[in-house]
């Protein structure tokens, strides 16, 4: 149930907080935290009477800038770290980055979409865009029919691969460069792994019985696939850096500290050069005439990339993004529990914790942007 009040009431709700002052790792003196006091408030108040995440990292450091987490349950959760979801259509991305490289498709390669994919009598939906559409407009539009046809054609291709094991394989392999489905290693307590289909996990699925088909969902982000908020921030910082990243930390290390050298190491993922210029043309395009045209601004170039993740209740609210396009200075994924369509409240609230960063404060506008959004009640379900 979503609802918008005036002002905020008083349900209980739990903020992830990071002290200033928190001890890291093995180190035994104390850390000053990479947080911006200002970001963090922001994402704070936004999530107010919400249950979900804010995370933004700096792609050019690894630095975790704000990192919001608020649930309305009395745990003690850091959900960008401690909870894994369906990435729903920020995965895409991903997917596409690997269909690339691999060379299942390229960036002219099209799909019919009829409102959405058909296979006998399954249905995937899909919302109204224009068929058969390239790898940039599936992107900027989210066509769940282009992504799933793409990653069935990848497992089926005995071309490349000997088998269908080999395949999946090969796709694992890129998505565990690109930090999804496993650890990242950041400098807090309680992170867990997600979930990414390799052919050991679908053997004890499916005991082996299955098939491009059986996993098909996969291609558009659900299914036997799941991520955390960090992990998803790290991939928009990825393709952020055109193909490296840094393992997110939030606290500051020096030269002298023994943890220096892990958190100022390059990670560099499987993914082709020109992979990267594709997808970050089709995001950049979500923007502008997309799936999230409505945060379009003149003041940077954002590259995006909404995703809806379906639920058993109300979908989930998903963005991921980067601004501006080149030279970036911030990542950031907004992930609201039950917050229904990515544009609908995800991207908007992304919109607005990028603008503070790179400006370094809100116009009017936005800062009653932000009113709104801190006022909005989104009640888990």
């Amino acid at each position: 149930m979503i609802k918008q009040v005036k002002q905020s009431i008083g349900i209980l709700a739990f903020f992830f907080l990071v002290n200033t002052n928190v001890t890291a790792g093995n180190n035994h003196h104390k850390q000053p935290t990479t947080l911006d006091e200002k970001l963090q408030k922001l994402a704070e108040d936004m999530l107010d009477c919400k249950q979900g995440s804010i995370v933004a990292i700096d792609p050019r450091t690894g630095e975790i800038k704000c990192m919001a987490s608020n649930s309305f349950f009395s745990d003690a959760m850091n959900r960008s770290v401690g909870v894994a979801y369906s990435p729903g259509s920020t995965f895409k991305t991903a997917q596409a980055l690997t269909l690339l490289s691999e060379h299942i498709l390229n960036e002219k390669s099209e799909y019919t979409c009829q409102e959405g994919f058909w296979r006998g009598k399954v249905h995937i939906g899909c919302h109204k865009h224009p068929s058969p559409m390239s790898m940039t407009n599936a992107l900027a539009h989210s066509c769940n029919a282009y992504f799933c046809k793409g990653f069935m054609a990848m497992l089926a291709n005995r071309s490349n691969y000997k088998s269908k094991i080999d395949a999946i394989d090969t796709w694992f392999s890129y998505m565990k460069s690109m930090g999804l489905g496993v650890p990242l290693g950041v400098d807090l307590p309680g992170e867990v792994s997600g979930e990414m289909p390799n052919s050991a996990s679908l053997w004890r699925t499916f005991n082996g019985r299955w098939n491009e088909q059986t996993i098909m969902w996969v291609g558009m982000g659900q299914g036997e696939v799941q991520t955390t908020p960090l992990q998803l921030c790290n991939l928009a910082a990825s393709i952020a850096n055109r193909g490296f990243f840094f393992t997110p930390h939030i606290h500051r290390y020096g030269v002298k500290d023994q943890q220096y050298a892990k958190y100022n190491q390059k990670h560099v993922t499987k993914v082709s050069a020109k992979a990267y210029k594709v997808v970050i043309d089709g995001m950049r395009k979500a923007v502008k005439s997309g799936t999230c045209a409505d945060i379009n601004t003149p003041l940077f170039d954002i590259c995006g990339k909404t995703g809806t993740a379906e639920n058993t209740g109300d979908d989930h609210s998903i963005f991921i993004g980067f601004a501006p396009m080149n030279n970036p200075k911030i990542a950031v994924c907004v992930y609201i529990e039950n917050g229904g369509f990515g544009a609908e409240m995800a991207a908007p609230m992304a919109s607005i914790i990028m603008e503070q960063y790179i400006e370094g404060k809100l116009s009017k506008s936005s800062e009653n942007k932000a009113k709104h959004w801190s006022e909005y009640i989104v009640i888990p379900n």
